[in-house]
């Protein structure tokens, strides 16, 4: 009877508002990062505003982790989750790239299907903002309410977005955006490990984002605005491999942080490397299982008939973006065959 009289009648009423809460617990963690207010919304500051690009299935959710464990970076994971697919996401564009200027301010007005919708994918709800943390202390209804979250959003000086469901031309007009000073990498995999990472997902059966010409002719549109931004915005687009990311960790983390212009420091050094094989990373010398596959697990575990479907919509999308087909199957060796043309 203390107990239940204690958790669920006397803790809710010492409890701090999830607010303050989260501004002490920020201030503690990014105390090693010296004074921050000139990049906090709550302080009248401006935050540094990043977005990675890519497609389902990419890969990107060891890079969304590690920039989920930057203290002071809040991430708005997926936050055009309720358009479902591409296609929708094009048809409504305008109104799509003005719900992410408001979330890239914080304001959540117009993301309330986001969040219905966010609140049903456990991958969401782990790397979307602090809700994660905040859930575990407080009511979903408090922890999932708009101007609760805008207000911690205001609290962070590193504001992040991982967007799959716009092509890179829609999105290449937020650059022009003077107010948001915004940096834009764009992540791309082979679309082999693509697909071979959607099959046997439930969400991949009936989105006809899952399927291998789609994806491919949004490879293509999105290199044709590569050299266009790279000339335009050198210092503020940038490109990164997702076979770069699993087999150089380190290294290409290292860089996307640099690129991003995001201090690389925790209060505790926190070490993560991947397993190129195995697909499983070491933090603190435990292995736990990553979401997604090793960079070239597609190369044993795909059947010929597979690849090759994929290989023949692929064609254009593989040549600009580097990658090698497999020609001869017969003589075709999964031990030997190396993917990558060079660097993208």
């Amino acid at each position: 009877m203390i107990y239940v009289l204690f958790t669920f009648f006397l803790l809710p009423i010492l409890m701090p508002d999830p607010v303050t809460l989260q501004r002490s617990l920020l201030s503690y963690s990014t105390s090693h990062l010296g004074d921050l207010s000139n990049l906090t919304m709550e302080t009248g500051g401006q935050p540094i505003r990043s977005m990675l690009v890519t497609f389902r299935g990419s890969g990107a959710l060891t890079l969304l982790d590690n920039l989920a464990h930057q203290p002071g970076c809040y991430q708005h994971y997926a936050p055009l989750i309720a358009y479902e697919s591409r296609p929708i996401a094009a048809k409504e564009h305008d109104r799509a790239l003005e719900e992410l200027v408001a979330l890239y301010n914080c304001n959540y007005n117009m993301s309330a299907e986001m969040i219905q919708w966010g609140m049903r994918s456990p991958v969401f709800r782990r790397f979307y903002g602090a809700q994660a943390k905040i859930c575990r202390t407080y009511s979903q209804v408090t922890c999932w309410d708009p101007e609760t979250m805008a207000a911690v959003c205001k609290l962070h000086p590193f504001i992040n977005m991982a967007v799959y469901n716009l092509r890179l031309s829609l999105l290449a007009s937020l650059l022009e955006r003077k107010e948001l000073h915004l940096s834009i990498l764009l992540l791309v995999r082979d679309p082999r490990g693509t697909i071979y990472s959607r099959m046997n997902n439930k969400w991949c059966l009936n989105e006809r984002d899952c399927d291998a010409q789609a994806l491919c002719s949004d490879m293509v549109s999105d290199y044709q605005m590569v050299e266009t931004l790279i000339q335009s915005y050198p210092q503020r687009f940038s490109i990164i491999r997702y076979e770069d990311l699993a087999l150089q960790p380190e290294e290409s983390i290292k860089q996307v942080f640099a690129f991003y212009g995001l201090p690389l420091e925790r209060a505790k050094p926190r070490t993560q490397k991947i397993h190129p094989r195995s697909g499983y990373f070491a933090e603190s010398s435990h292995w736990e299982e990553l979401f997604n596959q090793p960079a070239f697990e597609w190369i044993s575990e795909m059947t010929v008939d597979d690849i090759a479907a994929v290989q023949d919509v692929c064609g254009q999308a593989m040549d600009l973006w580097g990658y090698r087909s497999i020609q001869d199957f017969q003589h075709f060796s999964p031990e030997s065959f190396q993917p990558v043309l060079g660097k993208a």
